[in-house]
């Protein structure tokens, strides 16, 4: 295998993908119409945004390297077939490339932190880049941990793609409410101007922490699905993962939990749509949310081979990115109404 693409299988290129496009989704089809209807403008610069964008897909990618650089024993009994490390890449160029790419990621997240002038933000990068070491090293061994990290890391995307803009958003608040106050009806006070505008960002904010709600659960389920697939790997080296521990058949069962769980979740922002109206988003959520997961429930309810969880995972994966992309319904029904 030619070296450029064994490095690209390496470091997931098509997950970083998806991970850009789940940030700038965040900016452009949640913060962006919730703040144009309104008449407030982004905060945060193209640039910066780009940066911040940059580091989280270069902090992931270094985190896919890690986790093969210690996982190669039991993908030998995994997945053989996709072994990249010791193969096609060399051990001591998979650990200098996971270093050099955490490294860069850390001081663009330390730029960009510095010149919104919240410094203090850049420790979310480096416990996200802590936290990937360790989960390869020790927590992905542990019942549940291993699971509940990833789909917390998974969560923070789009989580922080929506502070830093709100946070300069509140920053700038006064501005803001100094500009729109000379377009609100005659007699309103500064005060109620600022208050209005608060809940603007309050209500945005909202919708990035339902979509970070929706990246935690939607990962986690798969997290554990993968645990069932690799069950053999993971038994023959002590990774106590929730299958080896408590059995395949219990795994599945916390599996299902989850899909209900998701289901009543989006079942209760289907009750909202209906109250607002809102029948584009109810006919989105049937068809491309409930549906499939209806069928993920059926397909885990059948599931006893390798090959059959392989393919809840492919269709987890699909589930997932159907979720981010209502949001590109959501902004185009926000600004369809400018």
């Amino acid at each position: 295998m030619n070296p450029v693409v064994a490095f690209l299988k390496l470091i997931r290129l098509p997950n970083l993908l998806i991970i850009a496009l789940t940030q700038y989704v965040v900016r452009y089809a949640i913060l962006y119409p919730f703040l144009a209807i309104n008449s407030i403008e982004l905060k945060m610069s193209n640039f910066l945004f780009f940066l911040l964008s940059l580091s989280t897909v270069m902090i992931a990618a270094a985190g896919y390297i890690i986790n093969d650089y210690f996982d190669t024993k039991v993908d030998r009994v995994n997945r053989p077939e996709k072994i990249i490390v010791g193969k096609y890449i060399k051990r001591r160029w998979a650990m200098g490339s996971h270093l050099v790419i955490s490294g860069i990621a850390l001081l663009i997240s330390a730029y960009v932190t510095y010149k919104i002038g919240h410094f203090k933000l850049f420790a979310i990068q480096f416990l996200s880049v802590g936290a990937l070491w360790y989960y390869s090293v020790s927590f992905k061994k542990r019942v549940l941990i291993g699971n509940v990290v990833v789909a917390l890391l998974a969560a923070l995307v789009p989580f922080v793609a929506g502070l830093y803009e709100i946070l300069l958003q509140h920053q700038f608040g006064d501005d803001t409410a100094n500009t729109l106050i000379f377009f609100v009806e005659k007699g309103t006070s500064f005060e109620d101007v600022r208050f209005l505008i608060t809940e603007i960002f309050d209500n945005s904010f909202n919708w990035v922490i339902g979509l970070s709600l929706f990246a935690f659960l939607s990962t986690l389920l798969r997290e554990i699905i993968k645990d069932i697939e690799d069950y053999e790997g993971d038994k023959k080296y002590y990774s106590n993962t929730l299958a080896v521990v408590y059995g395949k058949e219990k795994a599945k069962r916390a599996s299902q939990a989850l899909v209900v769980l998701m289901m009543l979740f989006l079942g209760y922002l289907q009750f909202q749509q209906l109250s607002s109206n809102d029948t584009t988003s109810f006919i989105y959520f049937l068809f491309a949310l409930q549906v499939p997961l209806g069928y993920l429930f059926y397909q885990l309810q059948q599931a006893n081979q390798k090959v059959d969880y392989s393919k809840l995972s492919r269709n987890t994966k699909l589930f997932m990115l159907s979720g981010i992309l209502y949001t590109v319904v959501f902004g185009y029904t926000l600004l369809s109404g400018l």
